[in-house]
């Protein structure tokens, strides 16, 4: 495994243009990891204790009992999963499953939530941000469950 630097973090969106040195209190504990295609990066009900960044490849969202699990998402580069391990006593909401060879990012959330508490420089940003990413995984939701006769899985929140 390779360190995460405040120049990988710097990358992705949510963290874009938060100072240095708060950037890396995150990137300190964060972890990069390489999975085979089909492996299991995080299993639904299970504690949630990590945000993680899709570096590279796919990972497939699946939720649901195992024999009827219904896919809700297919995350790329660039994408996040797992900012709901923020709200307490957080259980994973569905399994993470690499489609092919992927490379993720983990960041453990407790450092996310003490810097969002704190009161630093760029502790206002990145709530926000984190609340404009919950408010738009509703508005998908809220969308999809607008779409008479279309009806389906609700793969935005």
């Amino acid at each position: 495994m390779t360190d995460v630097t405040v120049a990988d973090l710097e990358t992705v969106p949510l963290f874009r243009g938060l100072p240095g040195d708060e950037l890396a209190r995150l990137a300190e504990p964060a972890t990069r990891r390489r999975l085979a295609d089909g492996e299991v990066l995080f299993e639904q009900g299970q504690p949630a204790r990590n945000l993680y960044v899709v570096v590279s490849g796919s990972v497939l969202l699946r939720t649901g009992e195992t024999l009827t699990s219904v896919i809700v998402d297919n995350l790329g580069p660039g994408d996040l999963v797992g900012w709901s391990a923020m709200r307490e006593n957080a259980m994973t909401l569905s399994t993470g499953i690499a489609a092919g060879p992927a490379e993720v990012v983990a960041i453990p959330v407790e450092p996310i939530i003490e810097l969002v508490t704190s009161g630093s420089a760029g502790s206002r940003t990145l709530f926000q941000r984190i609340v404009g990413l919950a408010a738009g995984h509703l508005d998908a939701a809220w969308g999809q469950l607008l779409q008479v006769g279309r009806e389906g899985p609700i793969t935005g929140g």
